[in-house]
């Protein structure tokens, strides 16, 4: 029997709703609150374990029907010059009997298939909507919203991102997000397949792109830009249109012909934090970017997230307080967010100054032997 009975999150992207699905599916009652009217955003590789927490969410099937599947001999994680001759295969991801395969996914196709689960478990969604004020008393917590309702919970679940205002009022000590020193391009584009699919890394910095259901093509890249810099729409189409044009492999060469100026482009800071243990203060815990925002390096944040709501679960069903859940979960979760994370903003700098792309991939190969192991 789970030690909770009720619980808010705060918070309604990949954390938010796999903590809800994950924590209606062991007996508590959710209520999640998310500021924004309506999830969007690019898309996201899940790899690893992270498959098995969607499993264990009971949703890796329906995931599976609406992405992309990385199976054995893609070569989605290769990695070529600006010509477009191969340097590596990527960094070694070990396998295990019964591994699920990994999944490319739309970010709102993942939130709407999470949502729906969490709605059919009975968690209730409530956006436009978020926390105003927070009383905790020995036997619960009690919460403001701001559309004007009132709850009482066991427990607080804060999911809202690199951003997080709970952070900033539980965690008042906590440092800001670091710039990480790069800027992440994302493009949606539609339109017919193009071959070649993988990483491409040229001078002016490094792209990648693969195939989505419903005629989409995800192209993520990254630049080096100076910290502080702020691009408009203009600015974010002008350092995206020079950095397709320092290739001359055929694939990125059909990318450039393909780009418009209304193209879907999103431009964000590489920004990242790891919270120092533990991620809990009283009943409120901390899960997902909210506590160890990564840059996309490794391509497991979502992942992460995921892990952290499945394990959080598991915790608060095998123990008698929610204080001991949290603890249970902390000796569970940090070593292993702090993997990704450290590995990740690594890598940002080697890429910065220039190293041999042989010496990212190390760092990555061993990244993913130790998150291997079982969450």
């Amino acid at each position: 029997m789970a030690c909770a009975s009720t619980a808010l999150i705060v918070g309604g992207g990949i954390a938010g709703l796999s903590a809800a699905v994950a924590l209606a599916r062991v007996g508590v009652q959710c209520d999640v609150v998310e500021l924004a009217d309506a999830s969007g955003g690019a898309s996201l590789a899940l790899s690893g374990r992270a498959t098995e927490a969607l499993d264990e969410l009971g949703v890796y099937d329906a995931c599976h029907a609406r992405s992309t599947p990385f199976a054995a001999g893609t070569t989605a994680s290769h990695q070529r010059d600006a010509q477009g001759r191969l340097i590596s295969e990527g960094p070694q991801r070990p396998q295990w009997p019964g591994a699920k395969t990994p999944l490319g996914i739309h970010r709102p196709v993942l939130l709407e298939i999470l949502e729906e689960a969490a709605q059919r478990l009975g968690a209730k969604v409530y956006r436009g909507v978020t926390t105003q004020t927070t009383v905790e008393d020995d036997d619960g917590v009690s919460v403001a919203m701001t559309d004007g309702h009132h709850g009482r919970y066991d427990f607080v679940v804060a999911a809202d991102g690199i951003g997080s205002r709970t952070r900033s009022r539980v965690f008042p000590e906590a440092p800001k997000p670091s710039y990480a020193g790069q800027f992440s391009f994302r493009w949606m584009l539609s339109g017919p397949p193009i071959d070649g699919e993988g990483w491409y890394i040229g001078p002016e910095g490094r792209l990648g792109f693969y195939h989505l259901p419903q005629d989409l093509i995800y192209v993520p890249a990254v630049i080096d830009l100076p910290e502080g810099a702020w691009l408009t729409d203009k600015d974010t189409l002008a350092h995206f249109a020079r950095l397709l044009d320092s290739y001359t492999a055929p694939a990125v060469v059909e990318l450039r012909r393909r780009l418009t100026p209304d193209a879907d482009l999103i431009a964000r800071p590489f920004e990242w934090i790891l919270l120092a243990a533990p991620w809990h203060r009283g009943r409120t815990l901390l899960i997902g970017d909210a506590a160890h925002a990564t840059t996309a390096h490794m391509g497991m944040g979502g992942g992460m997230a995921i892990e952290d709501a499945v394990v959080l679960a598991q915790c608060v069903a095998t123990t008698t307080t929610p204080a001991q859940a949290f603890d249970a979960f902390m000796e569970r979760r940090y070593t292993r967010v702090a993997t990704v994370v450290e590995t990740s903003v690594a890598m940002s700098r080697l890429e910065q100054e220039g190293a041999p792309t042989s010496r990212n991939m190390a760092l990555a190969s061993d990244a993913f032997k130790a998150l291997a192991q079982p969450y």
